[in-house]
């Protein structure tokens, strides 16, 4: 996944418009000024009439290099706007990819409660964890892209403590898993012979998997959906 990078729209074209053309104005400003100055000697009304001419054009400058920077700023700040949501999204498909991991993870378990299952799926969460932590760096480099990004970041960390203390499990219970895969005992009986009170609480969707994990869901993943859906 390529780091997050926040986006500025491109303004060097407006600045280099509004200064070529404000010297246009001046220039013929300039040129009106001289001509009326001719005008006020015993010639012909064609340098009052060239002269007018000349202010005239400089008038219709100055209006179109306002009316281009108020269309430009419209146009800037629209695609700030659509940059700002698709940046949204974008956070928010990479949260609910997690979360889709996670509960995949969940279902596979406890459909085939195997010992290979087992080490399967907490292989893969073990490999989410840093993705997680990938999204939640992302985000607090991102500046002010939610309203409530503090909160959103907070519960991306405590899903990545969480799935911390589930990797710590593993590497803890790999070789009483593999021992009791050998001597003919089910998942369940290992779980609960050597207290493996993380994988246990996961499966069941216990108490602190509903602390730990749902609740911060919803302050994640569930405040970046908010948020998109309601711009």
């Amino acid at each position: 996944m390529t780091p997050f990078k926040p986006k500025r729209p491109p303004i060097m074209g407006t600045v280099i418009f509004v200064v070529a053309t404000l010297g246009v104005a001046v220039l013929s400003i300039l040129v009106s000024w001289q001509l009326y100055r001719y005008a006020n000697r015993p010639i012909t009304d064609f340098y009052t009439q060239l002269g007018q001419l000349a202010l005239q054009i400089a008038v219709v400058v100055i209006i179109g290099s306002f009316v281009k920077v108020i269309v430009d700023w419209g146009i800037s700040q629209r695609s700030r706007y659509t940059e700002k949501l698709e940046d949204r999204r974008e956070f928010l498909r990479r949260a609910r990819a997690m979360h889709v991991t996670i509960q995949n993870a969940r279902d596979l378990m406890n459909a085939h409660q195997s010992h290979k299952t087992w080490g399967e799926q907490l292989r893969r969460l073990m490999e989410l964890r840093p993705e997680v932590e990938e999204i939640s760096e992302d985000l607090k480099a991102s500046g002010d892209l939610f309203a409530n990004q503090i909160e959103i970041i907070d519960g991306l960390e405590n899903i990545i403590t969480y799935l911390q203390k589930g990797g710590e499990e593993y590497v803890t219970h790999h070789d009483d898993v593999d021992k009791g895969y050998k001597t003919g005992k089910t998942l369940a009986q290992t779980i609960d012979e050597k207290n493996m009170t993380w994988v246990r609480d996961f499966m069941d969707g216990g108490e602190d998997f509903q602390n730990s994990y749902e609740t911060n869901l919803v302050k994640s993943k569930g405040t970046m959906r908010l948020e998109v859906y309601s711009t």
